[in-house]
């Protein structure tokens, strides 16, 4: 859950799933992001684990949607956030309708302050862009998701 000094912004998205929220209390450090789909590639529902490494050299991970009827993996790409200069900036993508009955999370883009991720998914839908403002980093993320990615959010700090 979210420090008390944290800014929240959205969730965006849809209101299907469960709640859920990774806001470690050390820096996002690994991204992975899973891109399914059948062999037609009709479907390609995006899967998100987000990893943090503990002062004690354990890990913390949160894995979150990506299931579904197309749980087959196409794609999976891995963001590493090197050292401790590096940190999130900015997401945006895209929420649309999968299978024209659910509107999920269909495409993200990742932003530190030295690289872009991304775009990973089809760029179709409902555009949305969360950016840390005034000197604050992403922190965390938060939304709702079941088998798919339903809605997103950030916690936004000036630190971890």
């Amino acid at each position: 859950m979210a420090v008390s000094t944290d800014v929240a912004y959205g969730p965006l998205g849809h209101n299907g799933g469960d709640f859920w929220s990774f806001r470690p209390r050390n820096k996002i450090s690994q991204i992975v992001i899973s891109i399914g789909g059948p062999g037609n590639n009709k479907n390609n529902p995006i899967g998100l684990t987000f990893s943090t490494t503990n002062n004690d050299g354990s890990k913390d991970t949160l894995s979150i949607g990506g299931g579904g009827s197309d749980t087959a993996v196409v794609r999976k790409e891995t963001i590493d956030i090197d050292g401790t200069d590096e940190y999130l900036t900015e997401i945006s993508g895209t929420f649309g309708p999968l299978d024209r009955s659910y509107n999920v999370l269909r495409s993200i883009k990742f932003t530190t302050n030295a690289r872009e991720f991304g775009t990973y998914g089809p760029n179709v839908g409902t555009p949305f862009n969360f950016q840390a403002q005034n000197d604050n980093k992403i922190v965390g993320f938060f939304g709702r998701a079941g088998f798919y990615i339903d809605a997103i959010g950030t916690y936004n700090a000036p630190d971890y």
